[in-house]
């Protein structure tokens, strides 16, 4: 008597929750993902953020000049300012040798590495900006 109604709770419940479909379950919104956004975008200030940020877009001024130097524009954008000491690259020749656990054959091969762990920066001025006259030839 246990086993038959364990077996049509559990029919009853399998028939039951066939009857639902996806559409039942998860709501279908009215508006698509990107005409909520288009909404939103035209609801803030009409353009009024690009008008603020022209402002302080403005041309440079002769009082400007003095601290042009430190402001980045499109010429001094990649250059680096904290340029990085010299690193070398050292390599090193392991030659082959048995897997100390398994005594499996490793052949010989050749590893590199930096000299130290972690790059350093110079200050400005620190290292000279001019090329070698040797570099490039």
């Amino acid at each position: 008597m246990r086993i038959l109604t364990v077996v049509l709770t559990v029919t009853l419940i399998s028939m039951l929750s066939a009857c639902a479909t996806k559409d039942s379950i998860i709501p279908v919104p009215e508006h698509d993902m990107k005409e909520v956004y288009n909404r939103h975008m035209q609801g803030i200030g009409d353009g009024e953020l690009y008008d603020k940020r022209s402002l302080i877009r403005r041309p440079m001024v002769e009082g400007d000049v003095v601290l042009s130097d430190y402001v980045r524009t499109e010429k001094t954008q990649l250059e680096a300012r904290f340029k990085t000491l010299p690193n070398p690259t050292m390599y090193m020749f392991v030659a082959p040798h048995l897997a100390a656990d398994t005594q499996v054959p490793i052949p010989g091969y050749l590893t590199e590495f930096k000299m130290w762990e972690r790059e350093h920066y110079a200050l400005p001025g620190e290292i000279s900006d001019m090329k070698s006259s040797f570099e490039g030839e």
